[in-house]
């Protein structure tokens, strides 16, 4: 093998080891960064068209959320058998109503929003 030959198979071996991976790196990196872009897009379509819900709030405990609280959701809100037999609240007595609601929906609803057992309830730290 003459030096040219091995000067050429010696490059060729670097661009195989080290500038093959380089460019799969970028390459992997470039899709990631378009899907990251395309699920941004998504969330903010769906975020957009679904309204805000607030957050329930730790403070200080008014009497009127203190004794919601104690009361079970289907009476406070003077619910018929048919309707409690249906709502996911009433099958899981041992859960947060607005918790049961939201398991079972996948999302917190609308009307829970305004309820005195969901902004009473305390916050819950993310990750919880």
């Amino acid at each position: 093998m003459n030096e040219f030959q091995a000067i050429a198979v010696t490059m060729a071996l670097f661009a195989l080891r080290c500038v093959l991976p380089l460019a799969l790196l970028f390459a992997i990196g470039y899709a990631m960064t378009r899907l990251a872009n395309r699920w941004e897009s998504q969330e903010k379509g769906q975020s957009a068209s679904g309204a805000a819900i607030p957050l329930p709030m730790a403070g200080a405990e008014s009497p009127v959320v203190a004794s919601a609280l104690k009361v079970p959701c289907w009476v406070l809100k003077n619910c018929d058998e048919t309707k409690r037999a249906r709502c996911a609240a009433s099958r899981n007595p041992s859960l947060a109503c607005w918790v049961a609601l939201t398991w079972a929906e996948g999302r917190l609803p609308a009307r829970c929003a305004n309820c005195p057992r969901y902004t009473g309830a305390p916050a819950v730290a993310v990750g919880d």
